[in-house]
């Protein structure tokens, strides 16, 4: 019978049969050492669900209560077979939207910070590290292989007016004192709410991201201050490249349009 078959047909056998070898690999790899834990599918917890609060948030325009409405609508059901845990922390000015998956190997967490003024949305930030990460953040239909660990960051935030005014000699100088603001801005706004909130849990997985991202901006900050001229390659559609103390590398894209600054970071995870 195989005889029979037209040579197109055996190819593609072939190319059906090397892509399921690949898939089971990376199954293998992902599994490997956690028989006891169930594994998660590509499709489970997607990371686009995962950041619904943060990506459903309006700078200046969102109020508190249609933040934390978010966290009851049907599409941010998540899968109790899936989430170990999802956790809600709130301060005066703050709340936070955190979570793990069942077998620990992601955690996420969405904050979102108000203008004490106005109580609208004035920073917002996204954060999750995946032990696991089998699909590219961006893209769910590129698979990594073998799995990975990586860290997603993404960002969006008020400028304050004494950046807006400050003179800088290099437009260089001006985006990398943004950088640094960004960085000490989210350590300072996890602080915030982790001292002002009781649930040591949900402080548990925000405090990790604060732990996580300094560590992040020290590589980004590192880079810059050996060569300033990189800060010119924030805007490009790859960022640039710098070192991660422990996952190898990350890129960061940054831009400014007005008074908002918008920053995307992926540690040892394609762009």
């Amino acid at each position: 019978m195989r005889a029979t078959r037209p040579a197109r047909v055996e190819r593609m056998h072939l190319s059906t049969t090397v892509w399921f070898g690949l898939w089971a690999l990376a199954f293998l790899v992902g599994a490997s050492g956690c028989a006891t834990k169930r594994y998660l599918s590509p499709n489970r917890l997607p990371y686009d669900m995962l950041s619904m609060p943060y990506r459903q948030t309006q700078l200046k325009a969102s109020p508190t209560l249609d933040v934390l409405g978010i966290a009851d609508t049907s599409e941010y059901q998540l899968d109790d077979e899936d989430v170990g845990r999802t956790l809600l922390t709130q301060s005066n000015v703050a709340v936070a939207l955190s979570g793990q998956s069942e077998d620990t190997y992601k955690t996420w967490v969405n904050l979102i910070v108000f203008d004490e003024y106005r109580m609208t949305a004035a920073r917002k930030y996204f954060f999750c590290s995946d032990e696991r990460a089998t699909v590219a953040p961006d893209n769910p239909r590129r698979l990594l292989i073998p799995p990975r660990r990586g860290v997603i960051f993404d960002s969006q935030c008020v400028l304050p007016p004494e950046i807006l005014t400050t003179p800088y000699a290099t437009e260089e100088a001006r985006l990398i004192a943004i950088v640094r603001w960004q960085a000490d801005q989210f350590a300072t706004d996890v602080q915030d709410l982790t001292g002002a909130a009781g649930s040591m849990q949900a402080n548990e997985l925000v405090a990790l991201s604060s732990r996580m991202m300094n560590q992040t901006f020290r590589g980004v900050l590192g880079e810059l201050a050996q060569s300033p001229g990189l800060a010119r390659d924030l805007a490009r559609e790859e960022g640039f490249a710098f070192p991660h103390l422990s996952l190898n590398e990350g890129r960061i894209h940054l831009t400014v349009t007005n008074d908002v600054v918008t920053t995307k970071i992926r540690v040892n995870l394609p762009m």
